[in-house]
Order: C-alpha cells, then structure tokens, then sequence
C-alpha cells in the first residue's frame, strides 16, 4: 500500500511517518510539507491513501491547502474515490469542507498516541485486501510536462516508446513527448491495460494489435503506418507472453 502524506508541521509529519510504517512491511510512505511536491509524487505514483493536514502554512492560502489539495486529486480518474483521510485542528467548519471532496474521514489534531490514525488506515487496508477498490471504466496514467499535468487514457494510447530520454506516447488522434521519463516508469503505472514489450523502450498496446509476424520480427499496429520491431533479445519473452495472451 502506498500512502502520502502532506504536513507542515515536521513533528507530526515525523509521527504520521511512523503510524504509517507500523502498519505493514509492504507499506510505502511518501512524506512533503508543500503541495507542490506532494502534487507531482501523485501524478507519477498510483496512490492508496492520503493523509493531508487542511492547513499548509507554506501555501499562501494555507487555510483551505489541504482541501483544495484534495479538490485537484478528485478532478484526475484515477483518485477519484481514493480514500481521503484530514489532519486538522478546524472546528466546525469539517462538515462543510469535506463533503466537498468526498474524504474518507477526518482526525483532529493533536493526534496523540496514533491509534485513531491507525485504526483509519488499517479499515483502508483491509477494503484494499478484500477487493474493494474498484476498477475504473478507463484505465489512464497521470504525467507531467512543463508544470502542466497530463491524463493519459491507455484505450487511447497506441504504443509507448523512448528514444534518447525522450518518452513519446502515440495515441489515436495526437502524440505527446516527454522528457526524463522512461518506459519502465510509465509503465509501472498501468494495472489493467495490457501491454507488451516487443523491444527494449517499447510498449505495445494489446487492443491495438493487427498482426504478430515472429518470422520477420515486427509487429502491425491499428492506426499507424510504420510497424513495430521484435527486438532479438525480448524476442522469446515477448512471444511467449503474446500466445499466453491469445490463448
């Protein structure tokens, strides 16, 4: 599970951290005190649970950080019923706020011994565990580009590749370049949609796919004119992924 936590405050930030980690060998934290940050580890990560204190003092509208944080996470797919969990030291004004974005709960600071914390994430784990979460009618990966964010959807995209540190994803109607970001970490984004790998750099989506000649190493793929190369070295996994694939 994967967890990221947006606090200012260093102390509590250190004690959400440590809750945090308690819960799991398998957990992952991912821990900033700005929006901006915390913003850019959500879109290059598939996050489980947030945990955001509303008041962010760095943030000049530090008063509602938090919530309009989550605001931005609910107008993405992917985070759209990702449980929200508020750390704040608001009184009365909770109920307004967060029926706007939906949280999951909310913990009043001073948080104490943790236990309320790790009460709330263990009942996450456990939705989690039994297959609660459900899956998204369209599937897409979130990227970033010049400070803009992108959301990609993977029924769109028709192949992946990278050349030179430059990551181009080829979609139906337009193509989009990345630079700094490889395959394999777009790649480690994707749950549902199956792709494969013909060649290093190169991914391929499977719905895209016309026709597999092995013989002359390529793939033909809907929608482009230039076929997809075998690459000698994945040759041998890429085939036996592809008739498992088949059937």
């Amino acid at each position: 599970m994967k967890v990221l936590i947006l606090e200012d405050n260093q102390h509590s930030r250190k004690t959400l951290e440590d809750i945090v980690m308690s819960c799991g060998k398998d957990t992952e934290v991912f821990s900033f005190d700005n929006r901006p940050d915390a913003t850019v580890c959500a879109m290059n990560h598939v996050i489980d649970v947030f945990l955001v204190d509303i008041m962010i003092k760095s943030d000049k509208d530090y008063k509602n950080a938090g919530i309009d944080f989550a605001d931005m996470l609910r107008g993405h797919s992917r985070y759209k019923l990702t449980p929200i969990i508020f750390i704040t030291t608001l009184q009365g004004l909770e109920t307004h706020l967060l029926k706007k974005v939906h949280c999951y709960d909310y913990i009043e600071k001073p948080i104490g011994d943790g236990k309320i914390v790790k009460r709330h994430l263990e009942e996450v784990m456990e939705g989690l565990n039994a297959g609660k979460r459900r899956i998204p009618e369209r599937e897409s990966v979130a990227v970033q580009h010049d400070g803009i964010g992108y959301e990609i959807f993977l029924d769109e995209v028709i192949y992946v590749t990278n050349r030179r540190g430059i990551l181009t994803i080829c979609m139906r109607e337009e193509a989009l370049s990345i630079p700094h970001l490889s395959t394999k970490k777009f790649m480690s984004e994707i749950q549902y949609t199956k792709f494969f790998e013909p060649t290093y750099g190169t991914i391929i989506n499977a719905r895209y796919i016309e026709l597999v000649d092995f013989r002359h190493n390529r793939v033909r793929m809907k929608g482009i004119e230039e076929d997809i190369p075998i690459g000698g070295r994945l040759k041998k996994t890429f085939r036996e992924d592809y008739l498992s694939w088949k059937g």
